[in-house]
Formats: C-alpha cells, structure tokens, sequence
C-alpha cells in the first residue's frame, strides 16, 4: 500500500511525497507513485506511532486495581491508545494486572501493541513537592521476586522513592533482571537524587512533579534530574502539570535525545464533563470534576491525574514553544523507543522498520492509526470508544 502527504515526518526530516508500506514494513519513501493504487492523506501530517512509557488508563478503561473483566479493560485500553495515536505502550499498571497483561502482550490486537509493563511503585514516598504520603509497603526479597514472576518476562520498568529503606537493595535487583529503575515520588535532595542514579536509577518518571524542587540556594531533585546528562526524563507536557517555563527550562538543560514525552493518563482520560470519582487507593476515594478543557481537578482545583494524551503535548511544544515537529515526534515516539530496546525497528519512519504510523489533522488529533502496516483506529468508523461502564459502575459521584 502507497500512502500520499505533503507531511511525511521520516528519521531523516519531513518531505512530500509516497510511503510505500510492505508485509508491515516501510518499503520505501517516493517522490512519483506512478500508477500504483494511493491512499491520499494530502493535508494531514504523517508521523511516527508515538510509544507513551507511562499510561495508567484511558478512555474508561483501567490498568489498575483487582477490577472484574481485566482482559475487557485491556482491549478496550489499547483501543482507546490507538485513537490518540500511540502504537506501543508501556501498560503501567499495578500487581493486579500483571499477568493478564503478559497473556496478551504477544497478542496481535486492535490497538496499540504492548511493548512491557511498567510498575509506577509500589515503593514510592509521596511528599515531595508537598505531596500527601500515602504510605508503602515494605521492600522485601519476597515482593520483589513476586513482581517479577507475575509479570512473566515482561517488565519493564519498576519506578521507587530510592530514600526508602532497602532500596538500594530494589535497585541491585532490578538491574540484575535486566529491568530499568525509575527515580519516583521522592524526596530526595540534589545529592541524594545524583547518587541514587549513579546506583542505577536511568529514568525519571514525571519530571518535576512529586519531587522537591528548584530553589536557589537548593537545586533538589529535580535539579538533580535535569543536569545529569544521562538519565532519561520522562516529561508531561500539557502546560498544566509542568509550566510553560519550567518546560522551556528543560529543553534548554538536556539534550533532545534525553527527553521522552509521556501522558501519564488516567482512564478519565476523555471522559465527557462532569463530576466522578477517583480512586486514590483501597480506602481512599475523593471526587474529581472533569473541566470544559478535558482536565480532571479537585474541587479545590487541583490536578488528579492526566487526561491529555502526549499528541496534546506535541502539540504545544510546536505551537507555543517553537520546537521544531522532528524534535517533538523523537521526543515522543523515537528516544523511547531507543531507551527500551526497540529503536532498531520502531520509533520512526524510515525504510525497514515498522509501519508504525499517525495521521494527525491541524489540531494534533489522530484521525487514523496503524500498527505494523494494520489501521487500528480510523475516526469516521470507530465512534463512542469511551466505556460508559466504568463511569456508571467505577467512577459514579453521588453528586453528580
């Protein structure tokens, strides 16, 4: 199949022409389709499938919790990622979910394809930047041995608070299993935080956002994230978790090649304005109101959880920021790629690797999805993704 755009971001730059698409794979990039059958997308921007590391839920469907129909919540996730333009995710998702989603990572399904799981925790210290401490249970050989084999192979990423007591220990263990460590929910000073990855903690998960920050007599955790020139920053870019200027801040620190767009979503991610509720754990639910913007907030007017995809935050790294729309699509499809092992066959569009691709409008929106040369999502035909459901059964507010 021939694909037609006066937009085709490939790894080497934007051009107009074809993309020729073969047993799944780039085949090759043309100037002249000849007579050969065209699908034309003049107009619309063709870019990577973006991989979005870190995504809890979307579109009424969770990864999270010892929910009934977890296989359902999995097809219905990954459905509901393809119509916001991601073709590979790591499915974040706690111990529950483990297994069904090692069953179905080799599936072949109408979605985005799992690439891993990542685990946000359990090992997390939820005060920095004046966060609530939830508590967390304890690190021991038996409950890390336990993620590990739930996961089946499959895990990815373990995100820790790495001040916690045998933490040290996590980390040592996780490196050995071949599985990245995340700096998470801490409270950690600069110092603490640069010897923590000198110990092996790669990746910083939501930059800025439950960690101490900047001062100018101290440079806290996220100081420490932002100048080390080798861990990987994870970066939620819908101007409302992160400021406009501390964004601008980052991308003036570190290196392009280090950032990696996440959505950190929740399932009321696209959910319809309203009032709901929020599971913040076991004993603890607190209602959330889902503004005219799409943004989920307390009464108080609080953020609690994402609910912008990372094709929003491309969005306004390119309109309001001015970063260039190749710097913004490595950010978010090809520096993850790279970081997980799979840069060598996704990530970007160039001639032999996956056909792994988006076709967005003028207003960053997926309009059609394809995975491996198969559209998984086309926005004329798959119409009312959101799992009422999960509103009327798991998210319902009295009040509402």
């Amino acid at each position: 199949m021939i694909y037609k755009s006066d937009q085709i971001y490939t790894e080497d730059g934007c051009f107009s022409g074809y993309m020729k698409v073969e047993n799944g794979k780039i085949y090759d990039f043309l100037i002249d389709a000849g007579t050969d059958e065209v699908i034309d997308y003049t107009g619309y921007r063709i870019i990577p499938g973006i991989f979005d590391t870190h995504n809890h839920g979307t579109m009424g469907y969770t990864i999270m919790g010892d929910v009934k129909n977890k296989e359902a919540h999995v097809r219905g996730y990954l459905k509901g990622l393809a119509s916001q333009g991601v073709t590979a995710v790591l499915a974040t998702a706690d111990l529950p979910f483990f297994a069904t989603l090692a069953q179905m990572a080799s599936l072949e399904l109408d979605g985005a394809k799992i690439i891993g799981i990542h685990s946000e925790g359990p090992f997390l210290n939820r005060v920095g930047e004046k966060g609530i401490d939830t508590g967390h249970p304890e690190i021991t050989d038996e409950l890390l041995e336990k993620m590990v084999d739930e996961a089946g192979g499959v895990l990815k990423l373990v995100a820790l608070a790495p001040e916690l007591p045998h933490a040290d220990e996590a980390i040592a263990y996780f490196k050995g299993k071949g599985i990245r460590v995340a700096f998470a929910h801490s409270n950690c000073n600069y110092e603490e935080a640069v010897t923590a990855f000198r110990k092996g903690i790669t990746v910083t998960t939501h930059t800025a956002n439950v960690m101490s920050g900047i001062h100018h007599r101290r440079m806290g955790g996220l100081g420490a994230c932002i100048l080390d020139a080798y861990v990987n920053n994870e970066l939620i870019c819908d101007f409302m978790h992160v400021s406009k200027e501390m964004i601008d801040l980052i991308l003036r620190c570190k290196t392009p090649d280090k950032i990696m767009l996440v959505s950190d979503n929740t399932p009321l991610s696209g959910a319809p304005v309203g009032r709901y509720m929020l599971t913040v754990n076991e004993d603890n639910r607190m209602a959330v109101n889902i503004d005219e913007k799409g943004y989920c907030l307390s009464d108080t007017g609080r953020l609690c959880g994402s609910t912008k995809p990372v094709l929003t935050g491309i969005g306004n790294l390119v309109e309001q920021l001015q970063v260039p729309m190749e710097t913004a699509i490595q950010m978010a499809s090809l520096n993850p790629a790279r970081v997980y092992g799979i840069g060598d066959h996704k990530g970007s569009l160039a001639i032999g690797k996956d056909a792994d691709f988006v076709v967005i409008n003028n207003n960053y929106e997926a309009c059609y999805t394809y995975s491996e040369g198969r559209m998984i999502y086309n926005t004329e035909k798959d119409t009312d993704l959101f799992n009422q459901a999960y509103l009327n059964e798991i998210a319902f507010c009295e009040d509402k």
